[in-house]
């Protein structure tokens, strides 16, 4: 029992460094989170906040990953909920992490508005409380922010800042750390958009970070993507059927295997368009 709380916990530390396993959902980690230029969809509010307002409708998005690394303890759920208003698009969502021993919970507000049809700004508040048995919780807020440029039809260009106002849980710097990822969406032809995106975090290497999204029919969409910084390569596929679209996705770490991943989000399209 000793040994498997010791793994645990290490499988714990590794998977708050990976990007991939913190931030949702199955589309974004199919393209190893290369998309941070791209249209948006409810997990924007976790990722890039001005991708929320790339939604032209009300939109729920549920993403849940039951066992990374082959461990149930590691398992992690996200949902957000995005509503289109004439002065912006707002978004709500919420993440629940990790297992009896250590569990963290997240509570996210956000808010993302077009400016001159070209750019998007986007701001996501996010309420995070960590949970260790024995050693009680402690709750904190995060700032992040994003912007999504249109430079022409087939060129966009991406930024987001996590945790700007550079929060900390302890006395020691940037034990939060902070995030800057900058990239670009360039649509090859109607059918296959590619994406590269560049992510440094304070103290690391810079990381890169490529995917691939190709649509061969109207409801079928393949993607595959891969980083470094930790070395990954990842995949999926999503499924579009009227109101609703499916994803899957799959990674693959160097050391630690594969982790699966599922994601559904629901479209509701007004009887006004």
């Amino acid at each position: 029992m000793k040994q498997k709380i010791t793994i645990t916990v290490f499988l714990l530390f590794i998977t708050v460094q990976s990007f991939s396993q913190v931030n949702p959902g199955a589309r974004q980690i199919a393209l190893s989170h290369s998309d941070v230029a791209g249209s948006g969809d409810p997990f924007s509010l976790f990722n890039n906040p001005a991708g929320i307002s790339g939604t032209n409708n009300r939109e729920i998005g549920l993403y849940y990953s039951p066992a990374p690394f082959s461990v149930k303890e590691l398992s992690n759920a996200f949902g957000s909920y995005v509503e289109p208003t004439p002065i912006g698009s707002f978004g709500a969502g919420f993440m629940i992490y990790g297992f009896e021993l250590y569990k963290e919970t997240k509570v996210a507000l956000g808010y993302s508005r077009i400016i001159n049809n070209s750019f998007r700004l986007g701001i996501t508040a996010l309420y995070k409380n960590v949970s260790i048995k024995n050693y009680g919780n402690q709750g904190y807020v995060i700032i992040n922010v994003g912007g999504i440029a249109t430079l022409t039809k087939e060129i966009n260009i991406g930024l987001s800042i996590e945790n700007i106002t550079r929060t900390t849980a302890a006395d020691e710097d940037d034990q939060i750390p902070v995030v800057l990822t900058s990239g670009i969406n360039y649509k090859v032809i109607e059918e296959v958009d590619t994406y590269l995106a560049v992510r440094k975090e304070i103290n690391f290497p810079v990381s890169l970070h490529l995917g691939t999204e190709y649509r061969p029919i109207d409801f079928l969409v393949l993607r595959v993507g891969t980083s470094t910084e930790t070395d990954s390569y990842s995949g999926g596929i999503g499924i579009l059927y009227n109101f609703i679209q499916a994803d899957y996705a799959v990674t693959s770490h160097p050391d630690l295997g594969l982790t699966h991943q599922f994601g559904l989000i629901l479209r509701f399209v007004s009887d006004k368009q």
